[in-house]
């Protein structure tokens, strides 16, 4: 064939051998043909590299088989992971995957919303439910599957996958009082465009409020967003350093409680015995850290999985049980808490 011509589905007839109807069957109907068919035509595709033009098949079939997913990092695992599980279930269904990264950006996450809609997805899963005015209105008016996942809200705009963040963090701070610390300081996330957060933060206070426990200001801490194993050791060497140290330190982000934990021991401050340190993820390497780390697992891999497989339900018509489902969390109790 001639270089810099597109190959089109009439090439592929010629090269075969079979019929133009015969080769359109066995790609849009492969359960029509016969199985020795359908390898000759696939192979041929191979041999001379023909695409199809799924925008023009998006138009007769109205869809272009390909699922939006926004995600606020790519350098978390966790996100990572709930990709991973998303991608699964898509592949499995003959579905792709289109990324979007926000930084935790409203706005980026907009744009990557408007993106998947201009490219006809079929359905979008976002992070999170705090979107700008501009996202909520393009999700509202979106004709297919809106998934909202990482947390679990009321307000959800179709059907939402997630654990309670609230629950997770005020389920920690109840261990860490009847453990019986009594100066429990809190390193949470930037809050601003990240209800999980926020969720994670109030879980906290209510959970310290029932209990009788007042907060001083001093002890609710933020580190910046993308959160790093590098921001926790300064910020617990400063908590250390005070007149009147925490005996606890619940970082509501794995990473830098790792962190935290490793500043600690190189300085020769014990964990647990001098502080307390509890994290937020299980990430995978938390069980190995020299004091095995007292978290919250987040199960990212099964809600990108469920998130997928609730996408691929409505697509096929099939009835979708329930608009909010809770894929739950489990406290890993190891020896830093």
């Amino acid at each position: 064939m001639p270089s810099g011509k597109k190959v089109t589905l009439k090439d592929v007839s010629a090269a075969s051998g079979l019929s133009l109807i015969t080769v359109s069957r066995a790609l849009r109907r492969p359960e029509t043909v016969q199985e020795e068919t359908r390898k000759k035509v696939l192979k041929t595709i191979d041999e001379i590299g023909y695409v199809p033009n799924l925008m023009a098949r998006s138009l007769v079939s109205n869809r272009s088989n390909m699922i939006g997913v926004v995600v606020p990092i790519l350098t978390s695992s966790l996100f990572a992971d709930f990709a991973q599980g998303a991608e699964t279930v898509l592949k499995g269904a003959n579905l792709q995957m289109l990324l979007g990264v926000s930084q935790r950006s409203r706005e980026q996450e907009a744009e990557a919303v408007r993106t998947f809609i201009a490219r006809q997805a079929d359905a979008i899963i976002v992070t999170g439910f705090t979107h700008s005015d501009a996202c909520h209105k393009l999700l509202k008016a979106f004709d297919g599957p809106v998934v909202e996942t990482w947390n679990l809200r009321p307000e959800a705009l179709d059907i939402s996958v997630g654990y309670s963040n609230f629950d997770a963090s005020a389920d920690m701070t109840r261990y860490l009082i009847d453990k019986g610390y009594r100066n429990i300081a809190t390193v949470g996330g930037a809050f601003e465009n990240n209800d999980q957060a926020t969720d994670r933060q109030n879980g906290f206070l209510n959970a310290m409020r029932q209990a009788g426990r007042s907060v001083p200001a001093e002890n609710i801490l933020a580190v910046p967003n993308p959160t790093t194993i590098e921001s926790g050791g300064p910020l617990i060497l400063s908590l250390m350093d005070r007149k009147d140290p925490p005996d606890a330190v619940f970082f509501q982000a794995e990473l830098p409680a790792q962190g935290a934990m490793m500043a600690c021991l190189s300085r020769g401050i014990r964990v647990p015995e001098d502080v307390a340190i509890a994290g937020f993820g299980d990430l995978s390497i938390s069980r190995l850290m020299p004091v095995p780390m007292t978290t919250i697992k987040i199960r990212a891999e099964e809600m990108g999985q469920r998130a997928a497989e609730l996408v691929v339900q409505r697509l096929n018509k099939d009835e979708v049980p329930t608009s909010v489902e809770d894929v739950g969390f489990e406290l890993m109790i190891r020896k830093s808490a």
